[in-house]
């Protein structure tokens, strides 16, 4: 920004505020682009993560992006009486930009107005009560889209998001021990918080099989959502490999970081619309999701090559219309892609 080389000479400090509402795990991860790209505008500025309920960023992704965020405030309480809110906005610090990932008009408008700021960047319609014009008329429907494109009219220049989640140098290690180099392994996510979301565990192991057949090592990655369900992978795919998140007993962060080291060791990843495709997408592998109720034009993972199957191409809204047919020929195909035809960076289902 034009305004940055004073800041540095006059000594403003002032930090960057994102306000966000409610976070689930790929939630958060939708707004990695938009956040790596914010830190390569404003490096000399710290970040506040402020959300007005829960936020993934204050606990399971803490430690992933603590190098980018410099304070989280969960709870923060953005919504309510206005006399209320007013008072705990200008508690907060004076903030050189605020980014808003908020839809809602009233919530949004008493940030704009209560909040001490220099520019203001929201994600309402027509981006409404933004500082200064927007190159777009209509706001992106893809959240990272969408995020992404408020910070070239607060820089003054193309916004950069490229790159991919880093692990630990240990969860690296740990990776190549339970994968070690040799066989293309196709990850499979067979699970979700919501059932309606789930395609159906047959569909899966039918997958696996076909991938075995063809040479490749089905890796399924389950979590406590999942059951106990590797006696059936066994019996009908046996040549797969059963991963399961680590134990409770773990700090908060470990497991997504052992299971991003995991998914880099992954051809491809086939998924339903869960947590597990957005972080190994977002650590750079090809996924394949397998879409039912939700709406891939907004929740769609980012991944530098990403297909989705939806439900209603095939003639239903639930997700176990999608046919197992369909998720082998199209996770072959991407198995044959080279990965020097990915693009660097996919925002949005072809």
């Amino acid at each position: 920004m034009r305004e940055a080389a004073g800041d540095a000479m006059t000594g403003d400090r002032r930090p960057i505020a994102v306000l966000v509402d409610r976070e689930g795990l790929g939630d958060a991860l939708l707004k990695a682009p938009f956040l790596r790209a914010l830190r390569r505008a404003f490096p000399e500025r710290e970040v506040w993560w402020i959300a007005t309920h829960q936020t993934a960023m204050a606990d399971a992704l803490r430690a992933m992006f603590s190098q980018d965020i410099a304070q989280v405030i969960a709870y923060a309480g953005l919504n309510g009486r206005v006399s209320e809110v007013l008072a705990r906005l200008r508690a907060l610090p004076a903030f050189a930009q605020v980014f808003d990932a908020r839809t809602k008009i009233a919530a949004v408008a008493l940030a704009r107005y209560g909040l001490r700021h220099r520019g203001f960047y929201c994600c309402l319609p027509g981006f409404l009560l933004c500082d200064g014009p927007h190159p777009r008329r209509t706001r992106p429907r893809h959240i990272a889209e969408r995020m992404l494109s408020l910070i070239g009219p607060a820089a003054g220049r193309p916004p950069d998001p490229s790159g991919w989640l880093t692990p630990t140098e240990e969860a690296r290690a740990a990776s190549e021990r339970l994968l070690p180099s040799g066989p293309a392994y196709v990850g499979i996510a067979p699970g979700s918080r919501e059932a309606a979301k789930n395609w159906p565990l047959e569909g899966f192991l039918e997958l696996a099989r076909a991938l075995g057949a063809a040479g490749a090592v089905p890796v399924f990655l389950l979590g406590p959502m999942e059951g106990a369900v590797e006696a059936r992978i066994e019996a009908a795919a046996p040549g797969a490999l059963v991963l399961r998140s680590e134990g409770a007993d773990q700090a908060p962060g470990d497991s997504l970081d052992l299971l991003v080291a995991k998914g880099q060791r992954l051809s491809l990843l086939v998924a339903n619309d869960n947590g597990v495709g957005h972080l190994v997408g977002g650590a750079g592998t090809p996924v394949l999701s397998l879409f039912g109720p939700t709406d891939p034009r907004r929740w769609a993972p980012v991944a530098p090559a990403n297909r989705i199957l939806r439900a209603q191409d095939f003639g239903a809204a639930e997700i176990g219309a999608i046919p197992a047919r369909a998720v082998v020929e199209a996770a072959m195909e991407m198995l044959e892609r080279p990965a020097e035809a990915r693009p660097a960076v996919s925002l949005r289902p072809p």
